[in-house]
C-alpha cells in the first residue's frame, strides 16, 4: 500500500498498538507515529518501533494540527514513492479495515480528498460529538457552499497532489482540520465520503479542549462578528455626536451625519478585517474597491428587503434584525472568498 498512515499520539494507549498490529497484518508498511510531546515508556516505544513504524518525537505538545503536518512532511521526505497520506486517530475509534477502505478509495479517485464519514445516528456516539459535528457541518456549508456530513472526522485520505496545501494550512490544533477542509472546498478540490464505523467504547480521554479548541475552529467568524458589532457601535456613536454638533432641524444634516458616520465606521471595519481578521496584505486598491461594492450592496439590499417586508405584522426592528443576520453570513463569505482572498 503506497500511502503513509499518519497517527498522532497524545498519550500512551494500547489502542494505538492494536491499530498498528492490525494494519501490519493487512499489509500496511508505511506507518508514521507522531509523538506529540507524550512521555511514552521505553517498552511502549520499543513495541511501536518493532512493528517497523517510523517514529517522530516532538519536544513538547504542539497540537493535532502541528503533529499531522510534521508527520506528512516527514513521510513526503523520507518514504519513497508514496501516493498520499492517510490520517488516523490513535484513540481506537478507527479500525484498520476502514483505513484500507480509504486507501482503496484513493486508488480509484486520484487527486480527491477522501473522508471517512461516521454514522452519527448510532446511540453509542457521544452527544458532544454529534452536536459538535452538526454545528461544524452547518458552519462549513454556510461559508463554503459545500455540503459535508462529517467535517470533524479524523480519518482522511490526502493525495500527494495536496501536499503543499496540507503543510501550508494554518492551525496547530483542532482548527487545522477545519482550515484544511475549507481550503480544499475553496479550491474546488473534489471531496469523496465513504461510510466508516467509529468505536467510542474505549475513548475515555481526549486532548480536545471544548472552549479553547472550539474558539480556534470558529475564531475567524467570531472575530468578524465582534468587529462588525464594534463598528456598528462606532457608527452609532459618531452619528449621535455629529447630529448633536450640527443643527438637528435640518433633514440634510441628519443625512450628512449618517454618511460621515458610515464612512468612518466602514473604513475602520475594512482595516480591522484586512489586518486582523483575514490577514490579507494583497492589492490594497482592489480590496478597497471590492469592499466598497460589497458594503454598498449589502446596505442597499438590507434597505430594499426590509421595505418589501414592511407589510408583515411585525415590528420593523425585528424584521431588520433578521434580514441583517442573514445578510451577515453573505457579507462574511464574500469578504473571505472575494474581498480578502489574494492569489499568493
Amino acid at each position: 500500500m503506497n500511502y503513509a498512515i499518519i497517527i498522532t499520539v497524545y498519550y500512551e494507549t494500547v489502542n494505538t498498538l492494536k491499530l498498528c498490529r492490525r494494519l501490519c497484518e493487512l499489509g500496511a508498511d508505511n506507518i508514521v507515529i507522531v509523538n506529540d510531546g507524550a512521555k511514552l515508556s521505553e517498552q511502549y516505544s520499543a513495541e511501536i518501533i518493532s512493528m517497523g513504524s517510523h517514529v517522530i518525537n516532538l519536544a513538547k505538545n504542539e497540537g493535532k494540527g502541528a503533529s499531522l503536518k510534521a508527520g506528512i512532511r516527514y513521510a513526503h521526505k523520507k518514504i519513497y514513492n508514496i501516493k498520499g497520506f492517510i490520517t488516523v486517530d490513535s484513540d481506537g475509534q478507527h479500525s484498520a479495515e476502514d483505513v484500507i477502505k480509504v486507501a482503496h478509495a484513493m486508488d480509484l479517485r486520484p487527486d480527491t480528498l477522501v473522508l471517512g464519514k461516521r454514522d452519527m445516528r448510532k446511540a453509542s456516539t457521544p452527544f458532544r460529538i454529534r452536536l459538535g459535528n452538526k454545528i461544524s457541518s452547518a458552519y462549513f456549508k454556510v461559508i463554503t457552499g459545500v455540503s459535508c456530513k462529517d467535517t470533524q472526522t479524523g480519518l482522511r485520505g490526502i493525495p500527494n497532489s495536496l501536499y503543499e496545501l496540507a503543510i501550508s494550512t494554518k492551525g496547530n490544533r483542532f482548527d487545522y482540520d477545519m482550515n484544511f477542509l475549507t481550503k480544499c472546498a475553496d479550491k474546488k478540490i473534489p471531496i469523496y465520503n465513504i461510510s466508516i464505523t467509529a468505536d467510542y467504547s474505549e475513548n475515555k480521554r481526549s486532548d480536545y479542549k471544548i472552549i479553547r479548541d472550539s474558539y480556534l475552529i470558529y475564531a475567524t467568524p467570531l472575530r468578524f462578528a465582534t468587529a462588525s458589532i464594534g463598528c456598528a457601535l462606532i457608527d452609532l456613536i459618531l452619528f449621535t455626536l455629529i447630529t448633536y454638533i450640527l443643527p438637528t432641524s435640518l433633514a440634510l444634516n441628519v443625512l450628512i451625519a449618517t454618511v460621515l458616520a458610515r464612512i468612518v465606521s466602514g473604513g475602520i471595519n475594512f482595516l480591522i478585517n484586512r489586518r486582523v481578521i483575514f490577514k490579507d496584505n494583497g492589492n490594497l486598491k482592489q480590496q478597497v474597491k471590492r469592499f466598497i461594492i460589497l458594503f454598498t450592496g449589502i446596505m442597499c439590499t438590507s434597505s430594499a428587503i426590509v421595505a418589501l417586508l414592511s407589510f408583515i405584522p411585525m415590528p420593523v426592528t425585528i424584521t431588520k434584525a433578521i434580514v441583517d443576520i442573514l445578510l451577515w453570513t453573505v457579507n462574511y463569505t464574500l469578504q473571505r472568498k472575494w474581498v480578502f482572498n489574494s492569489k499568493k
